[in-house]
């Protein structure tokens, strides 16, 4: 009777241990996706557009302004989640591909959810390219968009300058 118990024991041990293994198995994707991702953080705007006509910043990070528009080529990539205006993405998996991370995506919107991909590159001056296809192609162009800029460029603020009607700032 004890050499059963002491099996029991045994299986009871490996079962515990095999599904704490599944549990790194699992989440090491993830984890995976948000060290390749983190350069990638932030709000992204198709450069040349705005940033102030297109984001706001709500509490402490960047938000879009509402309404959103469904055609502004914007993003938003924050821990595992990228978000459009329109939808909301779980980065499923990241793969790489020479400068080129690829996104495996699951994206909702308000009428149904679907796998997506998105496909991007970090430049050397802090933008980021979005191509159409990891192997080539067109890429698109996108400005990090930033508390900062939202004043300094976009006029979202004065800069520190105060404007009094009838006379030019000095």
């Amino acid at each position: 009777m004890a050499r059963v118990g002491a099996e029991d024991s045994m299986i009871g041990m490996a079962h515990r241990i095999s599904l704490g293994l599944l549990a790194i198995a699992v989440a090491t994707p993830f984890q995976g996706a948000l060290a390749q991702t983190s350069s990638l953080q932030g709000a992204w705007l198709e450069e040349g557009l705005s940033c102030g006509s297109v984001y706001t910043t709500a509490r402490s990070a960047m938000a879009f302004k509402r309404p959103a528009s469904a055609f502004i080529p914007a993003f938003i990539i924050s821990g595992k989640r990228l978000s459009t205006p329109l939808a909301t993405c779980r980065i499923v998996n990241v793969t790489t591909s020479g400068d080129r991370q690829i996104m495996s995506l699951h994206c909702t919107t308000s009428i149904a959810s679907d796998s997506a991909r998105a496909v991007l590159a970090p430049t050397s001056d802090g933008g980021l390219l979005r191509y159409l296809a990891a192997e080539g192609g067109i890429a698109t162009k996108y400005q990090r968009c930033d508390r900062d800029n939202l004043k300094a460029r976009d006029g979202g603020g004065t800069s520190g300058r105060s404007a009094t009607p009838g006379r030019s700032p000095s």
